[in-house]
């Protein structure tokens, strides 16, 4: 495992077998291994909570410091550690601090909450630091703000800046490294966030940075397959992926890793690994890289999301009444608000976007003078289905094959797309016909062929 970037997850510190694994693994390395932590998801969640809470005074910082507590007794008790260690309750103290000055001030920014939401990370990489120490394994904590992770000061989503982090690799000290991932440090000296489930483009900007040979997840929460496993049981691990194939499968379902991991990656063609461990070890499940593989029947995933919703504006010509578009993707942008993809028509211009903002867009469009619009109306009980893999652009029976499958199971598709790209077509359609479609699009496709 020479010279090489782990991400690891937070929600693995409540399996056993996993940390021994694990363990085993750095224990064997005997080489130079940064691993990249992500968030305990349920210490993370109390801390976005517990933020909210303080701002409407509906609970106190000893309340939320005290559930967070609780949490991190739970994970020591996994490996059997009864107390957490020095770092660890610095950690815990300084997390105390500011929960109490935003009990008793009120004080509250973008950039205070990116630094308390840090905390969730930080806290993580002291549980796992405090494991590997159980188990005398030697490791070093090493802050983003430490070795220098520079990133832009766009606090939520801010992004990596290369050059302003060329000296992290020779920050980082011999042997393992633990990172708390997911932020880094402005220009500013600022903590900013990466954005949501980001540890893993945080390891790839370090994997890039350290000119690592790979970037290697180990134990995703929810595994590359043809699909999910709970609507289709015997779904099959995808062992090949492209980077593009890999963020369309990120962008329309929950897949355990941030749409923009393969972003540092590309034009060094660094490839990622994904491992599940079991048994003291690990086991490679899919590679993600640069090679383009076209499965025999192209599709290599069927996914899925209930996430949406439709916003429909509606009236005679606006399908080619000049501006209405521009308007309202224009007071979308300045209210941070998604478009996942619009499509429209003589009578209609139907916008996907994220269920949770559709009332906000309903409000803002209401208040746009859109004179051509007659009506707008919500549909948001529906699911977007995506089929993806390359190749489909010159393979023309794809789309032929995934209407066949709805149309005899007599499956009404509200909207379609396909062509925009050489490696999705969806459809949304109803959410009471979700599992039927992605059942039946999924036996057309696989029954024969993996």
């Amino acid at each position: 495992m020479s010279n090489c970037v782990v991400r690891f997850g937070g929600s693995s510190l409540s399996k056993f077998p996993v940390l021994e694994a694990f363990a085993k693994l750095l224990e064997d390395s005997g080489n130079d291994v940064t691993v990249v932590v992500s968030a305990v998801p349920e210490i993370q969640q109390t801390i976005e909570q517990g933020i909210d809470l303080l701002i409407s005074n509906s609970a106190t910082s000893d309340l939320i410091i005290s559930q967070i507590n609780t949490i991190t007794a739970q994970k020591l008790q996994v490996f059997q550690q009864s107390e957490p260690d020095a770092n660890l309750k610095k950690e815990l103290k300084n997390l105390h601090k500011l929960l109490k000055g935003i009990e008793f001030t009120g004080d509250f920014s973008l950039t205070l909450k990116d630094q308390v939401i840090s905390f969730s990370e930080r806290i993580t990489t002291g549980i796992l630091h405090l494991f590997l120490n159980h188990n005398h394994i030697s490791s070093t904590l090493a802050f983003p703000e430490t070795i220098g992770l520079t990133v832009t000061e766009e606090f939520g989503n801010a992004s990596i800046l290369y050059k302003e982090s060329e000296n992290v690799k020779g920050r980082l000290k011999p042997g393992i490294n633990l990172v708390p991932g997911s932020y880094g440090i402005t220009l500013g000296g600022k903590i900013a966030r990466l954005g949501k489930r980001s540890a893993d483009y945080s390891a790839a900007g370090i994997t890039r940075l350290t000119e690592a040979e790979s970037l290697q997840l180990w134990e995703l929460d929810k595994e590359f397959r043809t699909s999910d496993p709970e609507l289709v049981p015997d779904s099959k691990l995808i062992p090949r992926l492209t980077y593009a194939e890999a963020s369309e499968l990120s962008y329309f379902s929950e897949q355990s890793i941030h749409p923009r991991i393969v972003e540092p990656l590309i034009n060094k063609h660094i490839p990622i690994k994904i491992y599940h461990l079991a048994n003291r070890g690990k086991k490679l499940t899919t590679t993600i890289n640069s090679e383009s593989f076209v499965s025999p029947n192209v599709v290599k995933s069927v996914v899925f999301t209930d996430e949406i919703a439709i916003l429909k504006l509606n009236g005679p010509g606006v399908g080619f009444k000049p501006g209405i578009l521009a308007k309202v993707t224009t007071a979308f942008h300045q209210s941070a608000i998604n478009i996942r993809s619009v499509i429209t028509s003589q009578v209609s211009i139907n916008i996907i976007l994220n269920k949770k903002e559709i009332e906000k867009a309903r409000e803002i469009c209401r208040l746009l003078p859109l004179s051509s619009v007659s009506e707008i109306i919500i549909e948001d009980q529906v699911s977007l289905i995506a089929v993806v893999g390359h190749g489909m652009q010159h393979h023309h029976g794809v789309s032929a094959k995934l209407f066949t499958a709805v149309a005899q199971h007599k499956i009404n598709v509200l909207l379609s797309g396909s062509g925009a790209s050489d490696l999705v077509s969806y459809l949304i359609v109803d959410q009471k016909d979700t599992r039927k479609a992605i059942t039946e699009i999924h036996n057309i496709f696989f029954n024969d062929h993996f």
